[in-house]
Formats: structure tokens, C-alpha cells, sequence
């Protein structure tokens, strides 16, 4: 199996294996070891998700992980995201963010406000990051589509704070912010232009946000169940 490596330097720390192959898979661990271990557990985790949206599932051949190519930095480039990106790649973009979206929407449907709001004991948590509680990090999923990956590669709609207003019913924060990411990609399909590298401070691509785009639904997704699972064990302690 194939995976690029990328060690984060400066806000954030660690390291993700991605498997460009398979558009928004990655995993992260503490060090380069680390991830390489949780590599072929964590595909079958990922398969097993696309299997349940009816997709085919992509069976990790035996043998070792082969390394491709490792970057170091905060945000940067691999090879790979400087080759213009295909129409079936961003047809694919929207088709798993559609999966991964119906999920996030499923598991928050119905959860009372107490929970929505709880702020969790994090045993880590960046000082950085404002989004601590689930409509926090709801918003958070819905602002940074639109203002901060899109950007990147030549979005140019709303203002973001007027489509994800903070207090906003979390339902209309993700149903604006979904409609002009779906409304962009269609129209990025149809240019002449799918590559957009650009550089600097931060470093982009198409093929790049393609695949952010998914793999942060899907790990914000992640966190949000965690959170919903440790609310509910308090819960239960508190009636012990």
C-alpha cells in the first residue's frame, strides 16, 4: 500500500500518513513509527465506512506500506497535489462528502442542547483551536470550507461569517456553507484551471483541499462521536 508521509511543524505536531489513492484517507499518530503501524488498521476502518455507503471495498494488498514521498511543514505540498486535478477526482470529492455529511447530520439530528454544548475534560487540546463543544465544531466544519480551504484555490463567494453566522442554527450553517462548496467544485470541474498551486506562507492545490475537505469532515465526525460516547459515560457515572 502506498502513503505519503507529512510531519507537521509549527501550530500542530505529529504525523499523517495519506494514501493518495484513495482521496481523504489519512491517519495521524505521534511519530513517523506510529503512524506506519496504524496505516493498514485504520484503511480497513475507512473501507468499512465507504462499504456501508454502498461503495466497493478496496482490500489493502499484504506486505509492507511503501513509503512515496515525505514532506515536512505546516501547510505544504506533496508532488502529487501540483498535477492538476481530474474531473472524476472532484466528482469523487462530492460524492464522499455527501457520505460523510449524512453522517455528521445523523449523529447530531436529536442530541439535546446539554450535549451539544458540553465542553469536554480534553486531555490535549490545541490552545489555538475555538471549537471545543459539538456546535462549535459544527460551525468550525461549516466556516472552514468557505473560508479557509476554498479560498485557497479561488473561491471568491459570500462573506463566510455571513454564511455560518456564529449562533446560527448548526443545520443552516452546514446547508449554506455545503451548497457553495457543491456550487464551486461543479463549476472548478468544468475550468481549465484544476490545478491552482499556489505558495507562500501556505501551500495549495486543488488535489490538496480535495482531499482536506474530506478527511476533516470525517475527522471532526470522529470527534464528535467521541464526544457524544464520553457524555454519555458521564452520565452513567453520575447515577452510579
Amino acid at each position: 500500500m502506498r502513503v505519503w508521509l507529512h510531519e507537521w511543524k509549527g501550530n500542530e505536531w505529529g504525523w499523517n500518513a495519506w494514501s493518495l489513492d484513495h482521496t481523504g484517507f489519512a491517519t495521524w499518530a505521534p511519530t513517523r513509527d506510529e503512524v506506519l503501524l496504524r496505516v493498514r488498521g485504520k484503511f480497513a476502518e475507512h473501507q468499512q465506512w465507504l462499504a456501508r455507503h454502498g461503495c466497493n471495498v478496496v482490500e489493502a494488498t499484504p506486505g509492507d506500506v511503501t513509503v512515496v514521498e515525505e514532506v515536512s511543514g505546516n501547510e505544504v505540498l506533496f508532488e502529487h497535489d501540483l498535477v492538476p486535478a481530474t474531473r472524476d477526482e472532484i466528482a469523487e470529492c462530492l460524492r464522499l462528502l455527501s457520505y460523510s455529511r449524512q453522517d455528521l447530520v445523523a449523529t447530531v439530528e436529536g442530541l439535546p442542547d446539554s450535549v451539544l454544548d458540553w465542553d469536554p475534560p480534553y486531555r490535549q487540546f490545541a490552545e489555538w483551536a475555538r471549537w471545543r463543544t459539538i456546535r462549535q465544531i459544527v460551525e468550525h466544519i461549516a466556516l472552514t470550507e468557505v473560508g479557509y480551504y476554498l479560498p485557497a484555490i479561488g473561491y471568491s463567494g459570500p462573506d463566510p461569517t455571513s454564511l455560518v453566522g456564529a449562533g446560527a442554527d448548526w443545520r443552516e450553517q452546514l446547508l449554506r456553507s455545503r451548497r457553495e462548496t457543491e456550487r464551486f467544485l461543479t463549476q472548478l470541474a468544468g475550468s481549465h484551471d484544476r490545478a491552482r498551486v499556489t505558495r507562500g506562507e501556505e501551500e495549495w492545490s486543488v488535489r490538496k483541499v480535495l482531499r482536506r475537505l474530506v478527511r476533516h469532515e470525517l475527522l471532526h465526525w470522529k470527534s464528535i462521536r467521541r464526544i457524544v460516547r464520553d457524555y454519555g459515560d458521564k452520565e452513567k457515572r453520575a447515577h452510579w
